[in-house]
């Protein structure tokens, strides 16, 4: 009787460990480790719920529910943030990210909302994706040479605008790619700095498709083969951006929609070399994603260790795009 109490206990450590484990596997060895670690919330919440129930019925099974939370914490950590700083009014570097879906959503009023809030919001440095450069947005936001801008001519997705002067600049994946990396390195008094303005591989799933059970079946087989295409490619392109981070020597900023959620193995990757700010700093779940797929956080800023951040916010009431934008403060340290 008890060998088959045990069995069924056994089967659950074993799946919860190997869920947890997923984000430490690449895509690149086995491509369904990114769609297993989507799997960690749901891990995490059944343990806690097998945890209630064992305290509640007095099981001795709530140890193994609890040992496998505390194996599970460190996701926590990455998911919630409590008691951040997002008192933007400090002094230092500001830098704001926004996907701003090429402005279809602020069109109507020739744009001149979403570039009144982005002059409000006063940055230092601005990281956009999905960029739309007509209309003379570019220049609009600029302002009589406000900022000086990098921006590619001929793809217009990614643009970094900067207070400081643009040093040297550039594209870090080829140039037919719609999603890509551009960095700029500017000089803040005596000291550069590297930003990237980062727009990683997305899906390209229409959430209008999956929100009942039809639409799931239906669209299941494109779901999943873009997804699986969409993991590798983030992998291959986050290879490519920490290679080049490697070979500068200076402080790093890194911005812009991942396309990943923070249980990924893309995400851990960033983490394991760089600090996030929304785990420094952040309140609450930090979601980014303004559209019908809930609950989802895949903008983020990294930075590297000569920062320390200041304050940080992801500003959940501007609805100018499908994703809501992040402002964080920075201070070079000595």
């Amino acid at each position: 009787m008890k060998s088959l109490v045990k069995l069924p206990v056994l089967i659950w450590i074993f799946i919860s460990l190997i869920v947890y484990a997923s984000v430490l596997i690449s895509p690149l060895i086995f491509q369904y480790s990114g769609v297993i670690s989507f799997g960690i919330p749901f891990i995490l919440l059944l343990n806690l719920v097998l945890l209630i129930l064992s305290l509640v019925f007095k099981s001795k099974l709530g140890w193994i529910a609890l040992l496998l939370l505390v194996c599970g914490w460190p996701f926590v950590n990455v998911a919630v943030s409590i008691n951040g700083n997002n008192d933007l009014t400090q002094d230092g570097i500001k830098v704001l990210n926004y996907n701003v879906k090429w402005f279809v959503d602020a069109k109507a009023n020739e744009y001149n909302d979403v570039i009144d809030w982005i002059a409000e919001v006063d940055a230092d440095i601005l990281c956009f994706q999905e960029f739309y450069p007509r209309r003379n947005i570019a220049e609009r936001i600029a302002g009589n040479n406000k900022y000086n801008i990098s921006i590619d001519a001929q793809r217009s997705n990614v643009a970094i605008f900067s207070r400081y002067p643009v040093l040297n600049e550039g594209l870090l994946l080829d140039e037919s790619s719609f999603n890509n990396i551009r960095f700029a390195d500017l000089l803040i008094d005596e000291d550069t700095i590297r930003v990237y303005a980062v727009h990683l591989e997305s899906m390209g799933i229409d959430p209008n498709k999956i929100q009942d059970r039809e639409g799931i079946q239906n669209e299941y087989d494109d779901v999943k083969s873009r997804f699986l295409t969409a993991s590798t490619s983030r992998t291959m392109q986050i290879n490519t951006l920490i290679r080049h981070v490697e070979r500068t020597t200076y402080p790093v900023i890194i911005a812009g929609d991942f396309n990943d959620v923070p249980f990924s193995y893309n995400y851990f990757e960033f983490r394991k070399r760089f600090s996030n700010a929304f785990e420094e700093e952040g309140r609450g779940l930090g979601i980014t994603f303004n559209h019908k797929i809930p609950f989802l956080r895949i903008d983020n800023q990294f930075f590297s260790k000569q920062f320390k951040l200041r304050a940080f916010k992801t500003m959940g009431n501007i609805y100018y795009s499908d994703h809501f934008p992040l402002v964080g403060i920075y201070e070079l340290s000595d």
